[in-house]
This record gives structure tokens, sequence and C-alpha cells, in this order.
């Protein structure tokens, strides 16, 4: 069984084989909360991502030194298996702030320690 950084590697490999250039158009707003995880997605999938403002694009994150596409490798039967179990992976997104996540969750566990104690 392969490690995640072992898979990761692979479907990168994969994305670069396949000519994948995929680009995501996402809010400034959003891109400034989630600066972190766009860098990640930009550096271990190699993808491209469009900032915009208002329907403005305003400027563009591309992954740096990111090999060039390469159309003429085949996949190898492991390569096929992983890009399979990839995409039947369910895409998870946190429509609200970390940090508004965790105070929600901190208050709530604070309310039911005060009602469990009588406090």
């Amino acid at each position: 069984m392969l490690d995640f950084l072992g898979a990761l590697t692979i479907l990168v490999n994969i994305i670069d084989i396949l000519g994948g250039n995929m680009e995501k158009v996402i809010d400034a707003t959003i891109a400034r909360r989630r600066l972190g995880t766009l860098l990640d997605e930009v550096y271990y999938k190699g993808e491209s991502i469009i900032i915009e403002r208002k329907g403005k694009k305003l400027a563009k994150i591309v992954p740096l030194n990111y090999p060039e596409k390469s159309n003429n490798k085949l996949l190898t039967p492991m390569q096929k298996k992983i890009l399979d179990e990839f995409n039947s992976l369910p895409i998870l997104e946190i429509e609200e702030e970390p940090t508004d996540l965790l105070r929600r969750m901190r208050k709530k566990r604070a309310a039911k320690s005060k009602a469990q104690y009588g406090i």
C-alpha cells in the first residue's frame, strides 16, 4: 500500500502525463482566506488558479518549476489504478472559515460542559 505522499507524487505525474492544465477560478476573498490550501493545490496538483474580484480576472497562481507537459508517455497499470481510486474520492469543501468553525465548535463544547456540570 502506498503512503499519501507516494500516491500524491504518482497523481502529479499522471496529471503531467495527461497534459492536465487544470484551472480553477476563485474569488479574491476566498483566495485570501484559503491561501495555504490554494498554494498546496498549485504545488502538489499542478493546478493553475485564477483569482477574480467582482467577475474581473486579476491574477493567476501557477506552479513554479512544474515539469513540462509530455503527451508521449503511457500510464502504467498502477498509475491507472491510483488515478481511478483518486477520482472516486469525494470532494470535501469547507464553506466556513476554519477559525469561525473552531470557535463554534469550542462554544458548543463549553456549553455542553456547563450543562453537564451545572455551571
